[in-house]
């Protein structure tokens, strides 16, 4: 087993994840984690293969509001999302996970959030769970600090083993995120995971008092129900593969609006200026950057 995930790790070529490999644990895993965090995203070279990459475009490194983002990490292995017969499972509604499920998943994904920040930024972050989730056979859980620079994590899990994480650390000079007005949301837009058989797009952000609800309309899956707890939000999608060009020509990253749903069961739309900090000359210019990789 060990063997076949470190010619995986090595070549960066499709393949199938073997169905006894447990991502979270394996050291070899780890240590790709390892690297890919600390990866300055501007300065990694881009992919010379089709292989898993994080897709790190100069959108998740220039947050709005004068937020430094520190890196982004991700571990993604070839032949995670099951191909087409699992991924068709996704739902774009989520489903509540609990008992013993939900406290293995968070417990995993604060396992290996603690270790990756541990490992590259030498700090220790106080990572929480504050939203988990299910959609067909995964579940992601979202971890942070609760701080007001909010270092975060998402994983995402399948049958319990963790496939995929990205997130961020509070870069030098960062300033503290603004409030959340009342009704409305904050969210970092961009985040993707892809392999040369499908991507994954993540959004998990901030909403104000008085949002019971939140929904996505996306280029690839039309409306995304978020699950809004605590108050964070996080929902995520399947999309076809991509590359850093397409990416840094969309920094938009595939959500075409917003809608939150208030508690007296109202809706309102919020912006993409409003939900990101950016103006519509930054959502319409393309970005720079590159890939982090192995």
């Amino acid at each position: 087993m060990n063997d076949a995930l470190d010619q995986a790790l090595r070549d960066l070529d499709p393949a199938v994840t073997p169905s006894g490999l447990e991502v979270g644990a394996d050291p070899r895993a780890r240590a790709l984690l390892a690297r890919v965090v600390a990866t300055d995203p501007a300065k990694a070279p881009a992919p010379a293969t089709s292989g898993p990459r994080l897709l790190t475009p100069g959108r998740l490194t220039a947050v709005g509001a004068g937020v430094a983002a520190g890196i982004a990490a991700a571990l993604l292995l070839p032949g995670v999302f099951g191909g087409g017969s699992a991924m068709a499972a996704w739902t774009a509604t989520p489903h509540a996970v609990s008992g013993d499920r939900a406290t293995d998943a968070q417990q995993t994904c604060l396992d290996s959030a603690r270790d990756t920040a541990k490992n590259t930024t030498g700090r220790e972050f106080g990572f929480r769970p504050v939203v988990t989730e299910g959609r067909g056979p995964w579940t992601l859980v979202y971890v942070n600090d609760g701080s007001d620079h909010l270092a975060e994590i998402t994983c995402l899990l399948r049958d319990g083993d963790l496939v995929g994480s990205q997130g961020s650390t509070p870069g030098p000079g960062a300033r503290p995120l603004p409030p959340v007005p009342a009704g409305s949301a904050r969210a970092v837009l961009g985040a993707v995971m892809s392999t040369s058989e499908q991507s994954v797009r993540i959004v998990t952000g901030r909403v104000g008092a008085g949002v019971a609800g939140l929904e996505l309309s996306t280029e690839a899956k039309g409306s995304v129900t978020a699950t809004v707890t605590g108050g964070y939000f996080t929902a995520w999608w399947p999309d076809a593969p991509t590359t850093e060009e397409r990416e840094n020509a969309s920094p938009r990253g595939g959500v075409r609006s917003v809608t939150v749903i208030l508690q007296d069961g109202s809706r309102q739309g919020v912006s993409l200026e409003e939900l990101t900090g950016r103006t519509s000359a930054q959502l319409n210019t393309s970005a720079g950057g590159g890939s982090a990789r192995d």
